[in-house]
């Protein structure tokens, strides 16, 4: 018969063995976008749209009127993101929320066609986040005048964001609110910063230095308003890579390291020009190598969080793109899943002294869960990990160069959302957990 002791020690081995694949507080961030919610985008959400001619929030209220845009938006902001949403994304083994807000949530002036009305529920989302242990950053996703003329920023068109001085003090104005209302204790610390401004466009008419030195104002506003220490400012790179930041101080343009308490965000896609044309082994072959450039140790490159990423190739997304009618298939499931655990893995930190910090994949939802770009049908269906968090529901290992083997011979199951393979430390975990409850079984 089996001695006791031998019994306790598999017992104990095994949690040991499952408890490496769990969360800890010094996890790299894993997170998801609130998209197309607080700031809508009509590829989003298109039933928000229905019935006009608008395909941004600017346009969408000058054609609806106050009232009926109000109304309108009310509804979307109430029901698109509830609590169970987030319920889901911390079950998923997520631990940080980005949410996109507007300016015209904060300071918007009469002949402006937005509505506000989106800040009590950005603070309930904050409170829900706290309650379920879900840090935040606010993003600044739309600038008066357009930092990048996209929907995104609630404007197509120009970019007219650097054209006056007033666009650019109303922006240090809504950091500024954003800075002192969440910084504030009785949020307990669950937003973590904000970001200055999402996916700022530069041009002949919008600088380098014009965007330095609006990011040399905002850290300065941030860190001015905060009540706590330690809140965080986050700049975008500007679409010129992590690298270009590198020692990066926004109040010392000679420093030789980068600030404290600044972050970076870059954002990876492939449906977009210029990586939209390649490859499947071209696109792994980036995202490797974007890999080992925030892997570097000691690099100088300030932390770097990839704040938006997706499993869409190729193409832009628009309306009418969501693939609902049964076209994924085996061949496209399996390389879903290879592309989903390449970012995942290749935009965590293996050790200390990297750039890397994580990311935030856009978005967990859409309005249709189109595949390419829905987080929560992603874990549904199965080209997702389970639990982002428990490495042992992954299915390709990873190679000394923190990269995945894209030569591992993975085929996603046959059923969508099916279990099918699981990887080798998720097999051994649960069979040596059942071994140990067998054992200590018998040797009562």
């Amino acid at each position: 018969m089996l001695s006791e002791s031998f019994c306790s020690w598999l017992l104990l081995f095994s949690l040991a063995l499952y408890t490496l694949g769990q969360s800890t507080s010094n996890d790299p961030i894993r997170g998801v976008n609130l998209g197309g919610w607080l700031v809508t985008e009509q590829w989003i959400t298109p039933a928000v749209y229905q019935g006009t001619y608008a395909n941004d929030e600017w346009h969408l209220c000058n054609q609806l009127g106050p009232k009926q845009c109000a109304s309108t938006l009310r509804s979307h902001w109430s029901s698109f993101y509830v609590r169970d949403d987030l319920v889901a994304i911390r079950s998923a083994g997520l631990n940080r929320i980005r949410i996109p807000i507007g300016y015209w949530a904060v300071d918007l002036l009469p002949y402006e066609p937005y509505v506000s009305g989106q800040y009590p529920y950005l603070i309930r989302a904050v409170q829900w986040a706290g309650e379920l242990g879900l840090s935040v950053i606010i993003d600044l996703h739309g600038a008066p005048g357009s930092q990048n003329g996209q929907d995104n920023s609630g404007l197509i068109g120009p970019v007219l964001f650097p054209s006056n001085a007033s666009n650019v003090d109303r922006s240090l104005n809504v950091l500024r609110n954003l800075t002192e209302e969440f910084s504030s204790l009785v949020y307990n610390n669950t937003v973590i910063g904000v970001e200055l401004l999402n996916e700022p466009r530069l041009s002949a008419t919008f600088s380098m230095d014009q965007l330095k030195r609006f990011y040399t104002n905002g850290s300065a506003v941030v860190h001015d308003a905060s009540t706590r220490s330690g809140f965080n400012v986050t700049i975008h790179d500007a679409f010129w890579g992590p690298q270009y930041w590198t020692n990066y101080n926004p109040s010392n343009a000679a420093a030789s390291q980068p600030a404290q308490g600044l972050a970076i965000d870059t954002h990876q896609y492939y449906a977009f020009a210029p990586l939209n044309n390649l490859t499947a082994p071209q696109i792994l072959q980036s995202i490797c190598n974007i890999s080992q450039l925030l892997k570097a140790p000691h690099s100088g490159i300030p932390p770097t969080v990839v704040g938006e990423w997706s499993l869409e190739t190729g193409n832009s997304p628009v309306a009418s793109s969501s693939d609902q009618n049964g076209n994924d298939n085996q061949a496209r499931r399996t390389w879903f899943r290879l592309l989903a655990e390449a970012q995942m893995r290749a935009y965590s930190p293996t050790a200390e002294g990297q750039s890397s910090i994580g990311w935030i994949f856009w978005a967990w939802k859409t309005e249709y869960d189109i595949d390419t770009w829905s987080y929560r049908r992603g874990v549904a269906d199965g080209w997702i990990p389970s639990i982002a968090s428990n490495y042992s529901t992954y299915a390709f290992p990873v190679l000394a160069n923190g990269c995945v083997d894209t030569t591992y011979n993975y085929t996603a199951p046959r059923k969508v959302g099916s279990a099918g393979m699981v990887s080798a430390g998720m097999l051994d975990s649960r069979l040596l957990a059942l071994a140990a409850l067998v054992c200590i079984a018998v040797a009562m």
